[in-house]
């Protein structure tokens, strides 16, 4: 069905449109996220190692960041482009991407958290453009994440109502 035959349809398919264009945005959001996840990790890992003179000794710090950075990205771009496949309706199985979703969501809510309390710390140590960017980056990809989840749960209860799988 194109927008235009939805729209002059009943309310719950312009329902469905609405949802699905909004979990088009947040599956997007979580894709690009995941190319953030990326660029922060590049920039404190540079960090670690310009500012210490032993950098045999951070060796296994930055082998774990670089796993969870990597773990991340993953999670990411599974649940954003699983969100995506939902959204124009070629997701037939139910998969597990909305739990994971949920886990994004709340791991940036701890994540948002610790940098709201290492702020000042992180202002001396990068200056203010730095924090103030990944805080704002962050706050959005929870927004992202939120937004995504409820999406989602709201295309799957109106397809049902709708008689549709």
């Amino acid at each position: 069905m194109t927008k235009e035959q939805l729209t002059t349809q009943n309310p719950e398919s312009v329902r469905l449109l609405k949802y699905r264009s909004s979990l088009m945005a947040s599956g997007g959001a979580m894709v690009l996220f995941a190319l953030w996840t990326v660029l922060r990790s590049i920039v404190e890992i540079d960090n670690e190692l310009s500012t210490r003179a032993d950098t045999k000794a951070l060796m296994p710090i930055v082998s774990v960041l670089m796993t969870v950075s990597l773990i991340d990205l993953v999670l990411k771009l599974y649940v954003g482009l699983s969100a995506r496949r939902e959204a124009l309706g070629r997701n037939k199985k139910k998969r597990p991407y909305l739990v994971l979703g949920i886990i994004i969501a709340a791991l940036s809510v701890v994540w948002v958290i610790y940098i709201l309390f290492e702020f000042p710390g992180a202002c001396r140590l990068y200056g203010p453009v730095y924090p103030i960017v990944t805080l704002a980056v962050e706050a959005t990809a929870l927004y992202a994440a939120l937004d995504l989840v409820f999406s989602a749960k709201k295309v799957r209860q109106i397809e049902e109502e709708m008689g549709r799988d």
